[in-house]
């Protein structure tokens, strides 16, 4: 696993275009330590959660990255990625691609992070991840890793009626361009009118839409407010008390006009006694998880892979977003290095990082150093084992080695 992460990290994947074994080959492993290598992904004992654990306690214990923290609040970021497998048989998934503008087969995952701030820069920390694409098996994940004063923020795939199913409790979701909601309370009867009471509260509009050539007026909102951003002066419509579709859960709509947007923002939320300016800041913090696929798909070399078996189609991107998470951290703590003598003012970023390891000699195992003990190779006696084609390509029917029945 120490081969295979290096290999990941210096890049090794991009270079061999998603084949896997040039790629360990090229790091300068031996014949014998590749196939070990490909063994640990496909056949190791081992999860992606407790990585991730390990991970979290030893930036923790190092103490250079600080929880980023908006009006009192910590953003809990959720999203999904897809790595595209489109001549994978039996894919079992399908992720939206916006050049080819529909779903192609992918193996998706869902990861949920959190913000951390290193000196100047803000990078998402992976917490967890998620091999299905349910979206409430996701948020039930999400909130096993919420802590308190920590918010969800999730975008237009997360709707109202999946957090109420997965019980989540403080939130900030992008709601739809064309959403309508209803007051909470009932609409009261209307003087001179007899029959039944209303049950149903009046319809709100947050924006404008055209229905059937007639255009629909938003609906005036509660209170509005105003407050500058980078320069900016936007202007926000709070709709409180609504609820959306059949969900009884009561929430309250942010309508944000922001002059370099063409469409404003429409927001949901349950948080109660914020600013429009801290609900806006908490939703534009979603942005870092986008690092996250960035780096382990496009920098190391994550989007095009060539393992096909059931559990390694998993496997391989599971630690391409692990490492993924590791090079942003490590490249935010680390010095940054030039690339020549033009280069004056070189930046922390991930692909400065790659370009270090993939010039850099692979430690030997007697260097590393895991926690209080030392890794060590395990020397096993193989050599009554048959080797290559012999070993799983005997046909049916055929003797075993007298060497292996002991007679």
């Amino acid at each position: 696993m120490a081969h295979l992460l290096w290999t990941l990290l210096s890049g090794q994947l991009l270079q061999s275009r998603g084949a896997l074994f040039p790629a360990l080959a090229q790091t300068g492993l031996t014949r014998q330590a590749t196939r070990a290598a490909h063994a640990a992904l496909s056949q190791g004992k081992w999860t992606i959660a407790p990585l991730l654990r390990r991970l979290g306690w030893m930036v923790e214990q190092e103490g250079e990255a600080r929880r980023v923290a908006i009006g009192g609040w910590n953003p809990l970021l959720l999203d999904w990625v897809g790595f595209f497998r489109p001549r994978l048989v039996g894919c079992p998934s399908r992720h939206f691609d916006s050049i080819a503008g529909k779903g192609l087969p992918a193996v998706e995952l869902g990861m949920v992070a959190q913000v951390q701030r290193i000196q100047e820069r803000c990078i998402p920390a992976l917490v967890a991840l998620n091999r299905t694409g349910d979206t409430v098996s996701l948020l039930g994940l999400a909130k096993a890793k919420q802590g308190k004063g920590d918010v969800l923020v999730a975008d237009r795939q997360v709707k109202v009626s999946h957090l109420y199913e997965a019980g989540v409790t403080g939130f900030v979701v992008r709601g739809q361009q064309n959403l309508a909601a209803r007051k909470s309370v009932p609409a009261p009867r209307e003087a001179g009118k007899r029959g039944r009471k209303p049950v149903r509260g009046i319809i709100v509009r947050p924006t404008a839409r055209c229905y059937r050539g007639r255009i629909l007026p938003a609906t005036l909102p509660d209170r509005a407010e105003y407050f500058a951003y980078e320069g900016r002066c936007l202007a926000a419509q709070w709709f409180e008390q609504v609820t959306i579709g059949d969900c009884p859960v009561v929430v309250s709509c942010l309508v944000v006009h922001d002059p370099r947007y063409k469409n404003p923002w429409v927001l949901v939320t349950d948080l109660a006694g914020v600013s429009a300016e801290v609900v806006y800041c908490l939703y534009r913090s979603r942005w870092a998880i986008e690092q996250l696929p960035q780096t382990g798909k496009q920098i190391l070399g994550g989007h095009r892979s060539f393992v096909h078996g059931s559990e390694c189609r998993y496997r391989l991107p599971e630690v391409c977003l692990l490492a993924a998470s590791l090079a942003l951290y490590l490249s935010a703590t680390c010095d940054a290095v030039a690339s020549g003598f033009w280069d004056r003012h070189p930046k922390r970023t991930p692909g400065r990082f790659r370009r270090v390891l993939a010039g850099a000699r692979m430690p030997q195992f007697e260097e590393l150093s895991v926690g209080d003990g030392r890794v060590r190779q395990k020397r096993s006696v193989h050599g009554h084992l048959l080797k290559g084609r012999e070993a799983h390509c005997r046909q049916p029917g055929t003797k075993m080695a007298p060497h292996i029945t002991g007679k």
